[in-house]
């Protein structure tokens, strides 16, 4: 539901205090340990309403589709992306399901249209709202404003604009939305990757072993590693442990949580104690959440995190595209397992970046 977009007053405060809060925020951004990915790369492909595909796309249907075509033009107009265009189309399946809606609900009674927008004067007339072409072309001007829109994560790019009461609420039709966007686009402009990521650790962390074949290090242990051990040295036990991704937590058991993306792959972090878990089965986290502290259990030769992503179900095209273990020589138990550092390369990031990340293997 939209909310009118209010103006702040400025407050003077004290140098001092500014600074203690600059400090504040660095510091947080440290502990985050990592960037937003931009979603989505390319130009702005058009759609055409009157010829959608005939069969539904990611569950939306013909009326829905011609819809979405309407945002995306409503985006072009305005010369914006594609990244844009997935953002829109996002939101309106997470506000109306890509139906331009009459009604409104309890929060926002007077909401309407693809984006439930209120009818406050911000969003234009009951007629405007309405209307899919200009209640999106609405949308796409305010969302402009927004400071460094294009970076952000999708979900959050979008709450700024429509003041949802779950910031994450939109991140679970990000990949429906590329599958749209893309469909209607013909295939043309670039492609999408899920949204944002962090490093799992803070800063300074180190890699003890990397993706690929190894000499088993320890009994149990396998001699095809399909994950990176991070580790902060020399006592690295008791460290945070951090989400990299959004996603909803599908495993707590023996020595690792393992958490699926609203892409649909899975990334699993093992080696911690159960009681060091501070997450459950059906939670939903967001990136930089705290999950649980770095251990030393199973096989292992030391505390440190084991990290490796799945990507098995995965419904963004840039992902499902790297090569598993199997196909690299590995036994079964390495199918769907990618590299992690490959896995971070497609979100413009280096999980051991050499300024940063020593490399003891």
């Amino acid at each position: 539901m939209t909310e009118p977009r209010g103006k702040g007053a400025l407050i003077l405060i004290g140098a001092p205090l500014v600074l203690l809060l600059a400090f504040f925020v660095l510091i947080v951004l440290l502990l985050s340990g990592g960037t937003a990915a931009t979603a989505c790369s390319g130009p702005a492909g058009t759609a055409d309403p009157e010829h959608v595909p005939a069969e539904p796309v990611a569950g939306y249907a013909s009326a829905q589709l011609k819809n979405a075509a309407h945002i995306m033009n409503a985006a072009s107009a305005l010369d914006l992306g594609r990244n844009a265009q997935v953002i829109g189309v996002m939101v309106a399946m997470g506000e109306s399901s890509l139906v331009a809606l009459d009604r409104g609900d309890t929060a926002g009674p007077d909401s309407r249209g693809l984006f439930q927008q209120r009818g406050n004067g911000a969003w234009g007339s009951y007629e405007d709202r309405m209307d899919p072409t200009i209640s999106a072309t609405n949308f796409f001007k305010a969302l402009i404003p927004v400071s460094g829109w294009e970076s952000l994560e999708p979900t959050i790019a979008a709450h700024k604009v429509q003041g949802n009461a779950d910031p994450y609420h939109y991140a679970r039709y990000f990949t429906a939305a590329d599958q749209v966007v893309r469909a209607l686009a013909g295939g043309a402009g670039g492609g999408c990757t899920s949204g944002s990521i962090v490093f799992p650790l803070s800063p300074g962390f180190t890699m003890t072993d990397d993706y690929g074949p190894r000499s088993s290090p320890t009994h149990g242990a396998s001699s095809w590693h399909p994950a990176d051990d991070l580790q902060h040295f020399p006592n690295p036990c008791g460290d945070q442990i951090y989400s990299i991704t959004s996603g909803t937590v599908t495993y707590v058991g023996g020595y690792q949580v393992t958490i699926k993306s609203p892409a649909g792959y899975d990334v699993t972090y093992m080696h911690m104690k159960l009681s060091d878990v501070s997450v459950t089965e059906g939670d939903r986290v967001t990136p930089s959440q705290p999950i649980a502290l770095v251990g030393n259990e199973g096989p292992s030769t030391g505390c440190h995190l084991d990290i490796r992503i799945n990507k098995t179900g995965s419904t963004d095209a840039s992902v499902s595209a790297l090569t598993d273990g199997v196909a690299q020589g590995g036994p079964a138990s390495t199918a769907g397992y990618v590299n992690p550092e490959e896995f971070y390369a497609l979100f413009g990031m280096e999980l051991c970046a050499p300024d940063s990340c020593r490399r003891n293997f």
